[in-house]
Parts: structure tokens; C-alpha cells; sequence
């Protein structure tokens, strides 16, 4: 019985022996450095205390009497001249779909000279940068003064139909634009999650999605162009509006190249292309202005000191959002390997991306491990975060509990880390003899 004893004993020991042999960590523990140093916890980070610039800064400074200009659809009505006095005068906008104001009237445009071409009148009537009350009273003296076509007493009213537009063209990486962007879809801005898995994804962002907005003119601002074609940025965009601008007045020529297609899907794939290849969107065009928007700064930044010239869009303008989705980090190792977003607006500690991923971090839990190992007695408690600093790969090595204890522990996570979960050799030793080697010991095993 003792022989029999001693060579369980030995087989033991050699299991022990070739535990330690192989070991079960990826990088050892001498080739990494330590928590210190690196954002933790303790401190706010770089996410969380950034703030979020007054919205209300997009918006457009109006003037309080607006002025009329080329592309304006005038309501006019000039009694016996316009129309009949017994037959009223057609009347527009009050449909409550339209944000028009009411009018009545027969339409007349406002030329692209600012003039109108009124009934009998040789000469057209300027009316450009005028008001309402202006342009009526310039009808009222070309008929009545003038001309003398009609009476003082003449019933002449004008009013606005439709103010002219602005054409722009919004891109958007967070959300797929519909044709109407009424009906804009958000549930791609969203981050998919499947919960218990440790898996995580970005939605089905769709790049190269546009939508072409007319503006309505002193409404031709950056925050009405962002509410008509979705609302604010989403989480998955950065903190950051781009603005393309053509500089040249003339138009395009032969050397401003083939970088604004006709087709906004093609404009916007161009767009996104070029940025991906070049990481810089200089590249677009020697034509084309860039006005960059920060939407959040850092306290220690200045907020961007925006003039209503700035956020008021002109003709043409392009928004351009960008995706984020190359800000996401990786976990591997005794965790279920995925891919994981990364949060916009608030710093995400080692920790928390563990259990993000589906991963436990409580004492003895082993949620998120690779099921083969999900019998054994002890968790995985070694975290290792491989990361990219100052152009070299650098292995941060900490231990569950001491992250659980101390905050300074809990290092935040940086774009494109990967986060390893393994087991000290403690912990596979002793999962080895207590899960995978049975020891059956008998007392009288000693007095044989």
C-alpha cells in the first residue's frame, strides 16, 4: 500500500513540476512594468472632464427684419392688375407640414439681378435687400406715383411665399441617411451589444451616407442643417463638425480635379476614402476650405470662439461627421476575444472593460472565461494591457484584487488596447491537482 501511496505522491509531483515548466502566462513577469505612471481612477480622465461647447453657438445670429434677395417667391396682389377685385387672391402655407408663414398673392420670383418683372411696367422693380414693407411701398410708388397706372386708393398687398433656400450636403458616418431625412434611422448609432458573450459590436454604420438639405434662408446654419439630418452627432461619431468650403467663387475648372462628383453617395465615398488613405482631409481639393468645430474641449483648452459668419452655412457647404469606430479595444486571453467600443464621453478603467466584455471581476467569479476552463476552482486573476506608448509595445502587468482595492490600479483604457486575462501559475497549479488529478487519500494508507 505505501509503494502504491509514493507513487501517486510522485505522479503529483510530476504534474507540479510540469506546471511550472509550461507556465500559463503569455509575456512573463519581467518583461512588464508596472500600474505607475499610467491615467488611473484617482484621477479624472481625459473623456470624462472634457465639456461640451454651448450648442447654441451653431445657431445663426437673425436679423430682426429679414431681408429679401434672388430666389424669393413673392405673394403679390395689385387690384385690377394682378387680378380681380371680385375674385380674392389665392392663398399659400397654411398647411401646418410647411414652416412657411401664410401668404396670398400671385407669385412673382425675385430675379437672380434682385428685380421683379411686374404687369405693366417697361422697367423691372429692384427689390433686393429690401423688406416686405419696403418692397410694397417701392409697387405701390412705381403704379401710383410713377406711372400713375392706378388710384392712391389701389389695394396692393405683398407678401412672402417661399424664402430661397441654400442648397448643402450632409455626411454622416454615425447614421444612415435616408432620401427623406425626416424619416433618418438612429438605430445604427447605437452600440450593439450581446449581453454574458464578451462580445461587442458598432452597428452596421453605413459609410457614405448623405442627404442634400434646402435650407431656408436665415435658417442656413449648422444646427438646423444637423436637426433636419439626424440631430447631434451619436456616440460612434467624434467630437467634431468639418466643414467643407469651396474658397473659389468662380466655380470649378479643370485644375480643381474630380473631387466633388455630382452624386452625393459618390461625393461622400470620395470623401471617406480620401480621409482613410491619407488621414487628412488637405487632400480633397486646393479649393476647398476646411473649417474644423470642436464639439467638447478639455478644460484646460479654450472653447472655439465661433461668430454667427462662422456657423452660417452658404451654398454648396458640405457637413462632414466623421466615425469613430477606430477607437475600440481587444481582449483575448482567458476572455472571450472580441472587439469593444471604447465610450465618447466618459473614461472606461480596466475594470469596467472587463466586465464590458462579459468578463467577471469579483473574487472567485470566472464569468467570461473560454468555457473549457470554466470548471476550474480559482479565477484568472492576472491582467496584462499590451498598449502602443511612445512608439514602442509596452506590457502593464495587475493583479484582480489589487485593482479592486486601489483606484490607482484601475489604469484607464486607451484606443486600440489589448486587455489579457491569464492565469498565475499558482492558480493553474492549483486547478491542475484539484480539477484535472484526482487524489484519493485513504489514513490507513500510512499503517500499511
Amino acid at each position: 500500500m505505501m509503494k502504491r501511496y509514493n507513487r501517486k505522491i510522485l505522479s503529483l509531483m510530476c504534474a507540479v513540476s510540469l506546471g511550472f515548466l509550461a507556465g500559463c502566462t503569455s509575456i512573463p513577469q519581467r518583461e512588464t512594468v508596472s500600474v505607475a505612471g499610467y491615467a488611473s481612477m484617482r484621477t479624472e480622465g481625459p473623456r470624462a472632464s472634457m465639456e461640451q461647447i454651448n450648442m447654441v453657438k451653431l445657431r445663426m445670429d437673425r436679423p430682426p427684419v429679414e431681408l429679401l434677395g434672388p430666389g424669393d417667391v413673392l405673394g403679390i396682389y395689385i387690384s385690377t392688375v394682378t387680378g380681380s377685385e371680385d375674385v380674392p387672391p389665392p392663398v399659400y402655407n397654411v398647411d401646418k407640414a410647411t414652416d412657411e408663414d401664410p401668404a396670398s398673392g400671385y407669385p412673382y420670383p425675385v430675379r437672380s439681378d434682385g428685380t421683379l418683372s411686374l404687369p405693366l411696367l417697361a422697367e423691372p422693380i429692384y427689390v433686393e435687400g429690401m423688406s416686405l414693407i419696403e418692397a410694397e411701398n417701392a409697387i405701390r410708388t412705381a403704379y401710383t406715383i410713377k406711372k400713375r397706372l392706378l388710384g392712391n386708393e389701389a389695394k396692393i398687398s405683398v407678401t412672402l411665399i417661399k424664402k430661397r433656400t441654400i442648397n448643402v450636403c450632409v455626411i454622416r458616418e454615425d447614421l444612415n441617411l435616408g432620401i427623406n431625412a425626416a424619416q433618418t434611422s438612429s438605430s445604427n448609432s447605437q452600440l450593439v451589444s450581446a449581453k454574458g458573450t464578451g462580445e461587442t459590436y458598432f452597428g452596421n454604420v453605413g459609410r457614405g451616407s448623405a442627404v442634400s438639405l434646402e435650407l431656408p434662408m436665415y435658417k442656413n446654419d449648422i444646427l438646423e442643417a444637423l436637426s433636419r439630418s439626424g440631430g447631434m452627432p451619436g456616440l460612434n461619431a467624434k467630437n467634431e463638425l468639418i466643414i467643407l468650403r469651396k474658397t473659389n467663387s468662380n466655380g470649378f475648372d479643370a485644375n480643381d480635379g474630380d473631387y466633388l462628383p455630382k452624386d452625393s453617395e459618390a461625393f461622400a465615398r470620395s470623401v471617406s476614402d480620401r480621409y482613410n488613405e491619407t488621414g487628412s482631409l488637405d487632400s480633397i481639393g486646393s479649393d476647398m476650405g476646411i473649417i474644423r468645430i470642436p464639439l467638447r474641449v478639455l478644460p484646460c483648452e479654450e472653447p472655439p470662439r465661433l461668430t454667427s459668419d462662422d456657423v452660417t452655412l452658404r451654398d454648396g457647404d458640405v457637413i462632414y461627421i466623421q466615425s469613430r469606430e477606430a477607437e475600440v479595444y481587444y481582449t483575448g486571453g482567458m476572455l472571450k476575444g472580441g472587439v469593444h467600443a471604447i465610450p465618447r464621453d466618459y473614461d472606461l478603467d480596466v475594470l469596467a472593460a472587463i466586465a464590458a466584455a462579459g468578463g467577471g471581476v469579483g473574487a472567485g467569479v470566472s464569468g467570461g472565461v473560454n468555457s473549457e476552463r470554466s470548471n476550474f476552482l480559482l479565477a484568472p486573476s492576472r491582467i496584462l494591457v499590451i498598449r502602443n506608448h511612445n512608439g514602442r509595445q509596452v506590457a502593464i502587468s495587475l493583479k484582480k484584487n489589487d485593482a479592486l482595492r486601489d483606484p490607482s490600479s484601475r489604469i484607464l483604457i486607451e484606443p486600440n488596447d489589448v486587455i489579457l486575462v491569464e492565469y498565475t501559475n499558482f492558480e493553474t497549479l492549483f486547478n491542475i491537482v484539484f480539477s484535472t488529478i484526482r487524489v484519493n487519500i485513504n489514513p490507513k494508507d500510512f499503517w500499511d
